[in-house]
């Protein structure tokens, strides 16, 4: 909508239309976002371990990185700087094909986290363009695809007891877990995800069940007089 938005105010600007229409707004259609589903850090890490270990880097930095799965999948090792360790997030998967763009046509220059360094300055010097290389894969390159992460994602989730789709045990379970489990300010999350707006790390303030509980239980009185009577 607000790319429909954007065309419409290019039009006007060069005179293509008289005026913008009015747009409907979200409380006429009585439009309900879904509640983030998400994992703490402890139940996301057990389905991360059970993970076949040729398979887990693309997943750790997945968590860490907080980037689509597809972008992972179309990480070159070019897109990678060893002396700065950062990444350059400029490609992605489109219709199953690798593309030179990613979804929002934006490039994203990230850091590598610390914790991950050594293993991506190792997979960065072997052979091969793509940075995560499937062993298994039959096609030239080795790269993964969407779906052999869902395959490999699903098989981890059962094995550890826990029923949550990739995106939501990856990308939303961190975003969630800096919010409610280490206090982030949301702008601060907005700077890690290279969001250009604030709107589009909202969602996860829905889920800041921690600081509400927080907020509620301070200053409170002490229950120990109400704790005698469940003994």
């Amino acid at each position: 909508m607000m790319c429909f938005h954007a065309f419409l105010d290019y039009a006007w600007r060069a005179k293509r239309i008289f005026e913008i229409p009015p747009f409907p707004k979200k409380e006429d259609y009585e439009i309900v976002e879904p509640t983030i589903t998400w994992l703490p850090s402890d139940r996301q890490i057990s389905i991360l371990d059970v993970i076949p270990e040729e398979h887990q880097p693309i997943f750790w930095f997945l968590k860490y990185h907080l980037r689509r799965p597809a972008e992972a999948c179309a990480l070159h090792k070019c897109d990678y700087d060893l002396i700065n360790k950062v990444f350059t997030i400029r490609r992605s998967i489109s219709a199953r094909k690798l593309v030179s763009s990613t979804k929002t046509s934006k490039e994203h220059v990230i850091p590598c986290h610390s914790r991950m360094v050594p293993l991506i300055d190792f997979l960065a010097q072997q052979p091969g363009d793509f940075m995560f290389q499937n062993p298994r894969a039959r096609k030239a390159g080795k790269r993964y695809t969407n779906e052999s992460l869902n395959t490999i994602w699903k098989d981890a989730c059962k094995k550890a007891g826990e029923n949550i789709d990739m995106y939501s045990g990856l990308k939303h379970s961190s975003c969630s877990q800096f919010i409610n489990e280490q206090g982030m300010a949301l702008s601060d999350l907005q700077t890690i995800t290279d969001h250009a707006r604030l709107d589009s790390v909202n969602k996860y303030a829905k889920t800041e069940v921690a600081r509400k509980r927080e907020l509620m239980e301070a200053g409170s009185e002490k229950l120990s007089g109400l704790l005698r009577l469940v003994k």
